[in-house]
């Protein structure tokens, strides 16, 4: 029997070799991440840099710290306000600190995105999740807003999951194809959704072919998402300091909220507001518009917005992941009910379905609804909190965390 040239075999080893070496120097590389990742996860909990909010890694090292509560949500995240939860819980004044995950127009589609990529690691853990009512007030929508916050490496994980059954992936991946843009010159994403959508027998054999190469593509986006993260890290360190913990103490919630009211922000929103209506009702009277005829179309506006499927599919992603939420949904206002020529009935409807939705998954929901004739919880129409909204949820998460009973 002829055997290889010794040549032949030498370029063989030097391959192997040199495979090894980049093996080794990789896996020390990601457990030096992995250590500046640990070292500074609660420094970046105010951070909402894009290798935070688009990537995974930070997110898991958060839910792995009993000392953060992870709080996904949206524009009122990003928007500086006294007082809100990233402030407000900055020194651990209760013991614990928010991490807040978001940007404006980051709905329940993008959000359980973040939340399965996560994966193993959100079980048995809290979690909260901030919601906007204008979500469900439109019935589609504006696709922008999801395609701004679309993450590859976090729908690569959601799509190649082992922690998620293949009918709740369907659904999603049915639902994430509506967004065409966001799959451009991603053909393996594309690819996989459309088999997981299909799920007929050669849908699930060509899943099955593509598992493999979606795995190893995980795995690459993981440890890129490690480096990018280090290297953010490295990037603001100066800036990275833990604040003075001041020790755990006994917060005076109400003392607390009658400070807020004399913030000059919450009395310039109010007028804002005030004007607003006065605008919307002289639009409707020369419109011939009649509130009735408005709240009919609202309605069945809220009926149908898609976003209920899309807040069901993140509910099932949370259940079947283990975690433990808590839904927090800003009140709809006596004023916005004004600005937008309408009766109470819109938001009965859509406090009606939202209680439902809660219940059919067993999820805690905090609605706020004894804050409905308070014109000063949002300083405008468009769901962000004032310093005395935010006080209202940071009560909440506070509870929410050591788990108390109002």
């Amino acid at each position: 029997m002829k055997t290889a040239p010794p040549s032949d075999r030498s370029h063989l080893i030097a391959c192997l070799v040199a495979i090894a070496i980049m093996a080794f120097v990789v896996t020390l590389g990601v457990r030096y991440c992995d250590q500046t990742e640990r070292r500074y996860v609660h420094a970046l909990a105010p951070d909402l840099s894009e290798v935070k909010l688009q990537g995974v890694v930070l997110q898991k090292k958060a839910f792995t710290q009993p000392d953060l509560l992870v709080l996904y949500g949206s524009s009122e995240l990003a928007k500086a306000m006294p007082n809100n939860a990233s402030q407000f819980f900055q020194d651990y004044p209760t013991g614990f600190r928010v991490f807040p995950v978001g940007q404006p127009g980051t709905t329940c589609l993008a959000v359980l995105q973040k939340v399965a990529a996560v994966g193993p690691d959100i079980r048995g853990k809290k979690v909260a999740f901030s919601m906007s009512p204008g979500w469900f007030f439109t019935a589609v929508f504006d696709p922008k807003w999801y395609e701004g916050n679309f993450s590859h490496l976090q729908a690569l994980d959601l799509a190649f999951s082992g922690d998620l059954s293949s009918g709740l992936k369907r659904d999603i991946a049915r639902r994430m194809l509506a967004y065409p843009k966001t799959l451009d010159n991603q053909w393996l994403l594309e690819f996989t959704l459309r088999r997981l959508a299909g799920a007929g027998p050669v849908d699930r054999a060509l899943y099955a072919l593509i598992w493999p190469m979606g795995r190893l593509e995980n795995l690459v986006g993981r440890i890129q998402d490690h480096f990018e993260a280090t290297l953010h890290v490295l990037d603001e360190e100066a800036k990275l300091q833990e604040p003075e913990h001041h020790g755990v103490r006994a917060l005076k919630w109400n003392s607390l909220v009658q400070r807020a009211a004399q913030f000059a922000v919450n009395k310039t929103a109010l007028r804002d507001k005030r004007l607003e209506v006065a605008r919307k009702k002289q639009k409707y009277a020369s419109a011939h518009l009649t509130t009735a005829s408005q709240t009919q179309n609202l309605v069945k506006t809220v009926d149908h917005a898609e976003e209920w499927t899309d807040l069901e599919l993140l509910l099932r992603v949370f259940r079947e992941l283990g975690a433990r939420p808590l839904l927090l949904s800003m009140p709809v206002e006596d004023i916005r009910l004004q600005v937008y020529g309408v009766s109470p009935e819109v938001r009965t409807d859509y406090l009606r379905r939202l209680d439902e939705t809660a219940a059919r998954y067993n999820v805690a929901l905090l609605d706020f609804r004894e804050h409905e004739k308070d014109p000063a919880f949002l300083v405008d129409f468009l769901d962000h909190l004032s310093p005395q909204g935010w006080l209202y949820y940071n009560k909440a998460l506070d509870d929410f965390y050591h788990e108390r009973e109002d």
